[in-house]
């Protein structure tokens, strides 16, 4: 059978692989201890919110990252009392892309959260906010659609619908705030300072809590102002009162750039209560609402909160969210910080509930609540394997970007993870949290590949570095035991500008080690090697910059940060590239067309996802025959996938039919049209990205046909058509 992948008008070929499946090989810290989410890739700036993802009865944990736009699950085994969470990252896949935020929220009233998130139109430039509605497949299992493209919002007393603006810096409120029981929005203004409170009126409506119709109800909720210059919150004395009052004149500041809002009720009175986080601090603060459900009148502050335990202090910009974390059925507090850069990024705080559901006291319990569990490196993780003690075994070299200590000191290192397992089962442990000693000369971002590079049998290392450069140490020790005292910066006088990742590969088969090296820009550089095997020469000047033709930025994208790995399958080149936007790229056509463009292929492999700047080291860890791709991200951490080549299929450059789908992306309805005609019954297949057949029929095919994908839920999928002799097959979007 013939195999044609078309996307958009182009025709590529494609090579079938089977599904990636995670390998959870087992990892331990320097003391021994072993790390119960090891492989859950990092954590930065996590926003939590609770959803039954399983149809358990139990309320199971997700976290989105703003670093990276992941989204993290972990169900729930529902030991009472305890905090008893499993890393479930099959479940991430049944999440739409989103951006910025997420937060799961009821506003349907079936006890299922639905999803909230920023939303940024990139044709019209609207800044809103998305809504996916929560509903459960044929085996339970939670699934999205779209509900809500972009929330607006009328005046008082009108008609005329606006955009609800949202600060991508910012987090909302969302809560039934009037306590009708729809889900209300509170928002800081465009300006900042002032609280803006949109009701939804669907209750008021008559249609129940069912829909999303949002009246700009209050211009100054809680009659307060967050000025940024201070930690205290300038509160009116009055409850009518706004800005407008004579008495009342608050500090103001330019344009506030970033808050986050959490609601709930303090005192079970019915009214909610804020706390408040501040771009420019690091304190959480408690504001009481002295008011009734009517209008809002913040009337105290608890400027340092919780103040009866360890009040927080997360370096820079707090969030804080309201979940059961430990099975008790009533919901504690979790907070962490809400931006990337001057932030502290290993830093996740719990408190306790110490309380009651309706009178909540929190106790402090810890500030690296699940990020203790898992292996995060800070910022960024640039992972290769390598044997460095000789044994057979392939050990892990990891470098970050960066993991802030203060402003002065990144902490930018190597760590290594010795295999400690078998040859057909790998173990790791960490043994060294900074290897080659390079803590001591401040780097950023260090990125490692080996070779040897002087025909002395043991493995020399070379890094890239933030500003493009890259670093050379070689290995004065033996192969069993290296030792790297000493670098060489700015090798070969090789620079690509930023973010250099570089490959030690013979690209071109002639014994000796080249390199590629990606970087910020996108594009891949490869540098022949102009010496000898044992002394290896490189120019200053790259033999191509636009390796295989590949530009890693995709649109929307500042950054392309391509990761280049090159390896042999079956005595044929593949390369598989990270990239800014996380996914991982595969190509072929290499061998014999290295200043060529290289051929893409659609994989198994587009559907991992570990969030933003994959970094990937590829090898076979266990002598199954299978692959391993090991996967670094910005957040900081790993995910490790096998993966295995089931068959090719035949190339083909050109066919005698194609077809379009209209619309794609598509909210239900389409329409497919090949340019001439088929006349045979057909087979239309729709497959997600984990495999899995949600839609399948036979019918006969003239031209055109009609499908309807509106019981689908929103993702990527892939659209066969096949007849007899032919199968054409294409990327499909539902929203």
């Amino acid at each position: 059978m013939k195999y044609i992948l078309l996307i958009g008008v182009f025709l590529v070929p494609i090579l079938v692989f089977a599904q990636p499946n995670r390998l959870m090989a087992p990892f331990e810290s320097l003391t021994g201890d072993v790390y119960e989410y090891a492989l859950a890739g990092g954590l930065t700036n996590p926003q939590f919110s609770e959803i039954d993802l399983d149809g358990d009865g139990d309320q199971d944990l997700v976290y989105f990252d703003r670093v990276g736009f992941a989204i993290v699950p972990f169900l729930n085994g529902g030991t009472a009392n305890t905090v008893d969470y499993t890393f479930a990252p099959e479940y991430a896949y049944r999440f739409p892309k989103v951006e910025h935020w997420m937060l799961l929220r009821d506003y349907n009233c079936d006890n299922l959260e639905d999803l909230f998130a920023y939303k940024y139109d990139n044709l019209t430039g609207r800044v809103s906010i998305t809504v996916y509605k929560a509903s459960r497949d044929a085996q339970n299992k939670i699934q999205f659609s779209l509900a809500k493209n972009s929330i607006e919002y009328t005046l008082k007393g009108q008609t005329q619908g606006y955009n609800l603006f949202n600060s991508s810096a910012d987090l909302p409120g969302i809560d039934d705030i009037d306590g009708d029981g729809d889900m209300d929005i509170l928002n800081f203004n465009s300006s900042g300072g002032y609280i803006e409170m949109f009701r939804n009126e669907s209750q008021e409506n008559g249609w129940g809590c069912d829909s999303l119709n949002y009246v700009l109800y209050d211009n100054c909720w809680g009659r307060m102002y967050e000025s940024g210059v201070t930690e205290a919150i300038s509160l009116s004395p009055r409850i009518d009162s706004c800005a407008a009052y004579p008495n009342w004149n608050p500090a103001r500041n330019a344009r506030h750039a970033g808050s986050t809002i959490l609601s709930l009720d303090m005192d079970n009175d019915g009214v909610k209560e804020v706390v408040l986080g501040d771009l420019s601090f690091s304190n959480l603060n408690l504001l009481s609402n002295g008011g009734n459900i009517d209008t809002a009148h913040l009337t105290a502050q608890e400027t340092f909160f919780p103040m009866n335990s360890i009040s927080a202090d997360i370096e820079i910009f707090p969030a804080a969210f309201y979940v059961d974390v430990n099975n008790d059925g009533a919901k504690d507090l979790v907070a962490a910080p809400n931006i990337l850069g001057n932030s502290k990024n290993l830093e996740n705080w719990y408190y306790k509930n110490t309380g009651t559901a309706n009178f909540p006291v929190f106790t402090y319990q810890e500030s690296q609540f699940l990020v203790d569990e898992m292996i995060d490196l800070g910022t960024g993780a640039a992972p290769t394997f390598w044997d460095y003690n000789g044994d057979g075994l392939l050990d892990i070299l990891v470098g970050n970007y960066n993991k802030y200590v203060s402003l002065a000191i990144q902490g930018c290192y190597l760590s290594l993870y010795e295999n400690i397992g078998t040859a057909t089962q790998p173990a790791y442990r960490l043994v060294d949290e900074d290897f080659a000693n390079m803590k001591q000369y401040n780097l950023r971002r260090l990125v490692p590949t080996l070779a040897d590079m002087d025909g002395d049998n043991d493995q020399d290392l070379l890094l890239g570095d933030e500003d493009g450069f890259l670093i050379y140490m070689m290995n004065q020790g033996t192969s069993v035991s290296p030792s790297f005292p000493s670098l060489i910066p700015n090798y070969s006088g090789i620079d690509v500008g930023q973010h250099a990742t570089p490959q030690f590969v013979d690209v071109n088969r002639d014994g000796k080690i080249d390199l590629l090296i990606g970087e910020r820009n996108g594009n891949t550089n490869y540098y022949e090697n102009i010496g000898t095997a044992t002394a290896p020469s490189f120019s200053s000047t790259a033999t191509s910059e636009t390796f295989g033709f590949i530009d890693a930025k995709l649109p929307g994208f500042s950054e392309g940060n391509s990761a280049p790995q090159l390896i042999d399958i079956n005595g044929e080149y593949h390369l598989f590239m990270g990239n800014e936007s996380g996914e991982i790229w595969q190509y072929t056509d290499i061998d014999n067309n290295l200043l060529g463009t290289f051929t893409r292929l659609n994989t198994a492999i587009d559907s991992i996802d570990e969030g933003e700047e994959s970094i990937l080291s590829i090898a076979n860890i266990n002598n199954d025959g299978q692959f391993e791709f090991l996967i670094g991200n910005k957040r900081g951490g790993l995910g490790l996938y096998t993966e295995y080549i089931v068959s090719s299929v035949d190339l083909v450059s050109t066919s005698e039919n194609s077809f379009v789908i209209a619309p794609n992306p598509t909210s239900g309805a389409m329409k497919i049209e090949f340019a001439k005609f088929i006349n045979k019954n057909v087979l239309l297949q729709v497959t997600n990205m984990l495999g899995q057949v949600v839609l399948s029929k036979e019918v006969w095919l003239e031209q055109t046909i009609d499908l309807n994908l509106q019981k689908v839920p929103t993702g990527t999928y892939i659209l066969s058509v096949e007849t007899d002799t032919e199968r054409y097959i294409s990327k499909l979007i539902k929203q």
